[in-house]
C-alpha cells in the first residue's frame, strides 16, 4: 500500500520554518520560544519542539503538530491545510490513495485478480496432470488434501504464458495484471508471467482477501523464493501469513507464535497448533507486530535458530518497543534547583509479553513439528522472556578483551531496558549484564542513567545518542495509536460514549485528523443515532479514508458490554493525557541537562518554571465517575458500530 500522505507531509515539514512564518521563534536550549498567537500574553510560553515536530503553548495549552498550527493560524479546514502543505513539502497527493470510490473500485479489481490468480493456480495444483510436479512437493512436504485447500495452495506451470493466455481468456487487460503483480513486461514489448515453476503460497489479509503470493522454485530458479511486487495492494512488511486462519485461534488461546516461513505456519495448522503466523523474513516488522497485538499481547516470536536469525530476532525485540502500546508508570523527577522538589515524570511499560523460542541449531518449526507435534506446546512453553534473550544475544558477540565492545553493548540494551517501569527488574537485567561482560554491576548502572538522561525514553530500535533523528521518528507510535483507538471508540459508540466526548482531550492529540473528527463527534447539529458509516460519508475525503480504518481495526473486536467499553475509551483518554505529559517532559529534561551543562542560569529557571506547570496541569485532570464502573454487566454486550440498548 502506498505511504499515508498525511505521515509523509508531516515528516518532510519543517515546524520550525513553518511557524517563523507567523511568529518571530527565539532559540531556547533544543527548542524555540515565542509569543503565543493563539492567546495574548507578554511573556513568551509558546514551545517550538523541532525534534517531535509539535508545538505546545504553556499559558493556554494549545499544542499539536504542523497541520494543528496551520489550521488555527489560517483558519482553514483540515483538507486546505494538507493541501497548501503538500504543495510547500513537495507531496503529490495525487499519487496517494484516498478514498475515492474510483480508487477503491480500482483497488478492489486488483484484489480480484489475484484472487481469480489464486483460483488458477490451486486448480493445476489439485486437479490438472500439468500439476503434478506441485503435488510431488506437497506429497514429500506431507500436506493434507485438507490443508492444501484452507491455505489455497497452488503450482504454477513451467510455461512463460499459461497464466497469461488465462486471463486473456477472461477479457483482462495485460496492464492491470501486471499492475496487480502477476504479469510482467518483456523488454521488447509483450507480457509473460511473473511465476513460474513454483509451489505458490496466496498471501491474504486478515480478513482473507488474497493480495499477492509467495513462490518456491521448484528447479534451480533464483531467487528460491520470489513475492509478488510491493503495488497499491500487496506490501510484504505489513502483511502477516496465516493470520486470516489464525486469528479465531489466537483470540481463544490468547496467544499468538510468529514464525518465519511459510511452511513453518503450514505445518502448525496441519498438526493441531492453529495459533501460528509466518512473518515472512527474518526479522518481524513493526506493522507486523501492529496486526497480531490487537490479537493477544501474548507473543511468542520462533524465528531462525542460527546467528544471523538470532540478530535478526534481536532487531525485531529493539523495535518492539515502539510497536507495543504500553502503559504509564509514575517516576519521580528532581527539579534543578538547591531545595529538593521533585514533579512527577511517567514512564512508559510494555504492556505485553513478549517471549523467544530458542530453537535447536539447524531446526525450523516445520520440522519439529512434524517429528513431534505433541512436543510443541512444551517447545513454546518454554520460550525464554524477551529481555533475557536479549542480554545473552548482546553479550555473546563481546570478547572478554574488546571494550569498545562491552561499551556498545551497554548502549544498545539501554533504550530497552528504558521501557521497563519496574526498577527491580532493570536492576536486575543490569546486573545480569554486567556479569555477562565482566563488568562490575555500579558501572553498568552509571552508565545506563548517564544514557537515559541524554536519550529520551521513547527513542528505541537500538540507535546511538548520536543517531539523528527526523520528525516521524519522533512520534511517538503508541500516543498515535491510543488516539486513533479512542477516536474508534467514539465513532462507533457515540450514543454510549456521548457523556465522554467534552473530555476527550482535543489538545492533546497529535494526529490532525483525530481531531477533526472528534470536531465532528462534537457537533450538537449531528443525530446522536446516526450510524458511524453515515458520520464517516460527511466528511472530507482524508479523514473519512483515516476513520474507515478506525472502524475496520475495531470491527474484528469480540462484543463487550457497555461498561467495559466506556473504561476503555476512559483509559485511552487518561493514557493521551498522560503520555503527552511525558513527551513534554522529556523534553525539557532534555533541555535542562543541555542548559546545566552550559551554565545557562537564566534558561534553568525558565525551564523549571515549565515543569511546575505541567505538574499542575497534569494534577487538574480527574474525570468523573462512570455510571457502569459499579456493575458494567447488568447491561447486555453491544458490538463496534451499534447503540446499546440497555
Amino acid at each position: 500500500m502506498a505511504r499515508d500522505a498525511v505521515a509523509e507531509v508531516r515528516e518532510r515539514t519543517d515546524i520550525v520554518e513553518l511557524v517563523s512564518a507567523y511568529v518571530p521563534l527565539k532559540r531556547a536550549g533544543r527548542s524555540y520560544k515565542g509569543n503565543c498567537p493563539f492567546h495574548q500574553e507578554k511573556t513568551p510560553s509558546f514551545v517550538v519542539f523541532p525534534e517531535s515536530g509539535t508545538f505546545h503553548c504553556f499559558g493556554c495549552g494549545k499544542g499539536g503538530d504542523a497541520f494543528s498550527f496551520y489550521m488555527g493560524i489560517e483558519h482553514v479546514e483540515f483538507r486546505e491545510a494538507l493541501t497548501e502543505l503538500a504543495r510547500r513539502a513537495g507531496v503529490e497527493l495525487a499519487a496517494v490513495p484516498a478514498a475515492a470510490p474510483e480508487v477503491d473500485a480500482h483497488r478492489e479489481r486488483l484484489i480480484e485478480l489475484n484472487e481469480l490468480a489464486a483460483a488458477f493456480y490451486a486448480n493445476i495444483l489439485l486437479n490438472s496432470q500439468a500439476g503434478a510436479p506441485g503435488r510431488a512437493v506437497a506429497e514429500r512436504r506431507g500436506l493434507s488434501p485438507e490443508i492444501i485447500q484452507r491455505f489455497g495452495l497452488g503450482y504454477a506451470l513451467d510455461q512463460w504464458d499459461a497464466l497469461l493466455r488465462y486471463l486473456s481468456s477472461r477479457g483482462v487487460d495485460p496492464t492491470l495484471a501486471a499492475e496487480a503483480g502477476l504479469l510482467q513486461q518483456r523488454d521488447q514489448g509483450g507480457w509473460y508471467d511473473r511465476f513460474r515453476n513454483r509451489f505458490l503460497f496466496p498471501i491474504r489479509t486478515r480478513e482473507g482477501r488474497t493480495v499477492g503470493f509467495g513462490a518456491r522454485a521448484l528447479g534451480d530458479a533464483q531467487p528460491k523464493y520470489l513475492n509478488s511486487p510491493q503495488s497499491a495492494i500487496f506490501d510484504k512488511s505489513s502483511l502477516v501469513y496465516g493470520l486470516d486462519l489464525a486469528k479465531d485461534a489466537i483470540r481463544e488461546r490468547d496467544q499468538v507464535v510468529v514464525v518465519e516461513g511459510y511452511m513453518d505456519a503450514i505445518a502448525a495448522h496441519q498438526f493441531g497448533h492453529p495459533n501460528v503466523v509466518a512473518a515472512m523474513g527474518t526479522a518481524v516488522t513493526e506493522a507486523q507486530i501492529g496486526q497480531v497485538k490487537r490479537l493477544s499481547r501474548h507473543i511468542v516470536l520462533a524465528l531462525d535458530a542460527d546467528a544471523a536469525g538470532q540478530m535478526a530476532t534481536l532487531r525485531s525485540l529493539e523495535m518492539l518497543p515502539s510497536a507495543l502500546d504500553a502503559e504509564a508508570v509514575p517516576v519521580a523527577v528532581p527539579l534543578p534547583g538547591p531545595d529538593a522538589r521533585a514533579v512527577i515524570r511517567w514512564e512508559r511499560k510494555l504492556n505485553a509479553d513478549v517471549s523467544i523460542v530458542r530453537l535447536p541449531e539447524g531446526k525450523d518449526p516445520d520440522e519439529l513439528i512434524r517429528r513431534a507435534p505433541e512436543r510443541w506446546p512444551d517447545v513454546i512453553a518454554a520460550a525464554q522472556p524477551f529481555l533475557d534473550f536479549v542480554v545473552d544475544t548482546i553479550a555473546a558477540g563481546v570478547a572478554a578483551d574488546d571494550g569498545a565492545g562491552k561499551s556498545a553493548a551497554v548502549q544498545r540494551i539501554a533504550p530497552i531496558l528504558q521501557t521497563v517501569g519496574d526498577r527491580v527488574v532493570q536492576a536486575h537485567y543490569a546486573s545480569l549484564l554486567a556479569r555477562k561482560l565482566g563488568l562490575q554491576d555500579e558501572l553498568v548502572y552509571s552508565e545506563l542513567r548517564r544514557l537515559a538522561v541524554q536519550r529520551p525514553a521513547a527513542s528505541f530500535r537500538g540507535a546511538s545518542p548520536a543517531a539523528p533523528t527526523t520528525p516521524m521518528a519522533r512520534f511517538t507510535p503508541a500516543r498515535v495509536s491510543h488516539e486513533n483507538h479512542l477516536l474508534s471508540l467514539l465513532l462507533a459508540h457515540r450514543p454510549l460514549l456521548a457523556a465522554l466526548l467534552p473530555l476527550a482531550p482535543d489538545a492533546d492529540l497529535l494526529d490532525s485528523r483525530n481531531r477533526e473528527l472528534l470536531r465532528t463527534l462534537r457537533d450538537d447539529s449531528i443525530p446522536l443515532e446516526l450510524e458511524p458509516d453515515a458520520i464517516v460519508a460527511g466528511l472530507d475525503d482524508a479523514i473519512a479514508d483515516h476513520a474507515e480504518r478506525l472502524l475496520a481495526e475495531l470491527a474484528d473486536t469480540p462484543a463487550r458490554y457497555p461498561g467495559d467499553i466506556e473504561r476503555d475509551a476512559r483509559k485511552a483518554i487518561e493514557r493521551i493525557r498522560k503520555e503527552r505529559f511525558d513527551q513534554l517532559m522529556r523534553q525539557l529534561r532534555d533541555e535542562i541537562a543541555a542548559a546545566q551543562q552550559a551554565g545557562e542560569r537564566d534558561l534553568l529557571l525558565d525551564l523549571r518554571d515549565r515543569l511546575a506547570s505541567l505538574t499542575q496541569e497534569i494534577r487538574q485532570f480527574d474525570p468523573p465517575p462512570s455510571p457502569y464502573f459499579r456493575d458494567s454487566r447488568d447491561n447486555a454486550a453491544i458490538r463496534p458500530g451499534t447503540r446499546p440498548t440497555g
